[in-house]
């Protein structure tokens, strides 16, 4: 016990408490001064939830607006044999432009977000924006309305306040979440799948009561629920704690008015309070060193070297008029030019005089310029001034553009771009035309048959996405796992295509639907683990500009039939399951 061991301890323990005991997070904790640690729960739990709600209802407007095309379609007396096409109805720009400038914004919403720091506000108005954009698409509910403008204003809000509240989402569960952090993410990408279960039996149900511009309204009604939730978002609280404490102590222990003298005499200990602030010592050694002065009758000690130096200094003579001592070297400044022979550089002190300032010259150069080191004779050489603004962006304009460069340069980004543009468009064309071509395979369906039939097969998909819940951090094969999800999406678009009775239409419709949830749930953390060595902001913005780039000039080229729309998602889905098994047999890093 005299040397400091505990009995009953071995040496190996003991270093392993020790190698416990500096693990980051525990000195983090211990330490607030440093920087406050995520608590991974408590009210963090709340702000999942609260993003799960969200998640549920406002993802699920591609099938509201599946549903409403339905409807229309039906009002408007469609023949059996008349093939259904994607722009029939032009609500449908209301969905694909709100993706696109979705997808377009989330980079700038996510800078957004971190300038201000305002939670609360931010997700309320990305909410009233999104409300906003569903109210404003009612309005051309029917078949026979050809209000343009109002569907692309209407999908310019909804994209916009997608994007603002996502991103909002996504950042506030990052502050809250560090050990925890992939599961809070896992249960938030699976909540589109919970709202492509409950969405469509409810609109389903308001269709056979209400028309469809009613039945908009209501749901918009029913997102504006959702400032109840986002409400609960707020900065943590252990951030304040510590800022209204630990920092407040740390300042004031800072700005103390007591006086600490560190003496080099070789003292065991320095003096106490008390000692210092009694008076000043008559017997202070010219070596002591005053860390911080005192308020009350403190001595200043100086270095006998400093204070002989500075005497010097007060007694030198730093400016002279005697034109005779030109050359001393006390001497730093003169006026006589005349006798001062510019060729000679070794004559020249820290400041160079012109030629001749009494001669005639139509563009006279400045009187000094800076110390030239090796300088051709009879030249002057002026250096360009830069400031530090200029500095500044130009260092940040390279550092751009090494960070674009490399990228560029990269296969990881254009496997995260392939995976990102395939579940993105196969989210939305299993959300917003299988609905429609369903009806299409089985016309003596109502809406409400239709309804029922979706919402079997996103709940049997839903079964098979949860077990995602339960998979590991980390796997290992990335590449592969998501080479056998794209073969399978790609599968079962296509077996869409072929299939005409219900049974079959709803086994495609689930299979296509889990392998399209789970390669968007993988997205995450494959993008986590293999874009690392260049900046993420960018990675996403040029990622979601080309999926955005992409829909839109697929969308605007043609309209397309519904099988067509099916056969372009199969197709995707296998280039990419092709494109992820090439690489998984590249060196792994």
């Amino acid at each position: 016990m005299a040397d400091g061991r505990i009995p009953g301890v071995s040496r190996s323990e003991r270093q392993d408490n020790r190698v416990e005991d500096l693990h980051l997070d525990r000195v983090v904790s211990s330490h607030p001064e440093i920087g406050p640690t995520p608590p991974d729960g408590g009210y963090g739990w709340l702000i999942v939830f609260s993003a799960v709600v969200y998640h549920i209802t406002v993802p699920a407007l591609v099938t509201l607006y599946g549903l409403i095309i339905l409807k229309a379609i039906r009002q408007d007396g469609h023949e059996e044999d008349e093939k259904i096409k994607l722009w029939d109805v032009d609500i449908a720009l209301v969905p694909v432009i709100a993706l696109v400038v979705k997808l377009l914004l989330e980079s700038w919403s996510r800078a957004v977000v971190k300038i201000f720091n305002m939670p609360r506000f931010m997700a309320l108005a990305g909410l009233c924006l999104t409300v906003a954009g569903v109210l404003l698409s009612s309005y051309s509910t029917d078949a026979d309305s050809n209000d343009q403008i109002v569907n692309i204003f209407a999908g310019l809000f909804a994209g916009m306040g997608c994007a603002l509240t996502g991103q909002q989402t996504e950042v506030i569960i990052t502050i809250y979440f560090r050990e925890n952090l992939i599961m809070a993410q896992r249960l938030v990408r699976i909540a589109p799948s919970i709202g492509n279960c409950i969405v469509p039996i409810i609109i389903g149900y308001m269709l056979t009561k209400y028309p469809g511009d009613v039945v908009v309204m209501i749901y918009g009604a029913l997102l504006m629920q959702n400032c109840f939730f986002l409400a609960a978002y707020t900065r943590p609280v252990y951030i304040e704690k510590v800022i209204r404490t630990t920092y407040r102590r740390i300042i004031d222990a800072v700005e103390d008015d007591d006086e600490i003298i560190f003496s080099n005499q070789g003292h065991s200990e320095p003096p106490t309070i008390t000692q210092a602030t009694e008076g000043p010592s008559t017997q202070d050694d010219p070596t002591d060193v005053v860390v911080f002065n005192s308020r009350k009758n403190a001595k200043e000690i100086l270095d006998p070297v400093v204070q002989q130096r500075e005497r010097a200094i007060s007694n030198e003579r730093r400016f002279s008029s005697d034109f005779s001592e030109m050359y001393n070297d006390n001497n730093r400044f003169s006026s006589d030019f005349g006798t001062l022979d510019i060729t000679s550089y070794s004559r020249i002190g820290a400041y160079q005089e012109l030629e001749s300032i009494d001669r005639d010259a139509q563009n006279p150069q400045p009187l000094y310029r800076e110390t030239t080191v090796n300088a051709p004779d009879e030249n002057l050489v002026f250096s360009a001034d830069m400031t530090a603004g200029t500095a500044r962006r130009t260092a940040m304009l390279k550092k751009h553009f090494i960070t674009v460069a490399n990228m560029l340069i990269d296969v990881n980004f254009y496997l995260y771009t392939m995976l990102h543009l395939c579940t993105t468009f196969s989210t939305l064309i299993i959300g917003l035309l299988f609905p429609i071509f369903f009806w299409e395979k089985n016309t003596a369906l109502n809406i409400w048959g239709v309804s029922q039939m979706v919402t079997v097969a996103h709940g049997l998909a839903l079964c098979f996405i949860l077990l995602c819940v339960m998979l590991p951090k980390t796997f290992n094969q990335k590449a592969r796992l998501c080479s056998i999800c794209c073969v399978i999406g790609a599968v079962s678009f296509y077996g869409i295509t072929l299939s005409r009775s219900m049974s079959f239409l709803i086994y495609w419709c689930v299979v296509a639907a889990s392998s399209t949830a789970v390669s968007s749930i993988l997205q995450q953390p494959l993008y986590n683990s293999t874009l690392n060595e260049f900046s993420s902001t960018a990675t996403i913005t040029f990622a979601n500009t080309a999926a955005a780039t992409f829909i839109m000039i697929w969308a605007l080229v043609r309209n397309y039939e519904l099988k067509t729309c099916f056969v372009t998602a199969s197709i995707l889905q296998m280039v990419t399951a092709t494109v992820f098994f090439i690489a998984s047999f590249r060196r792994q890093r």
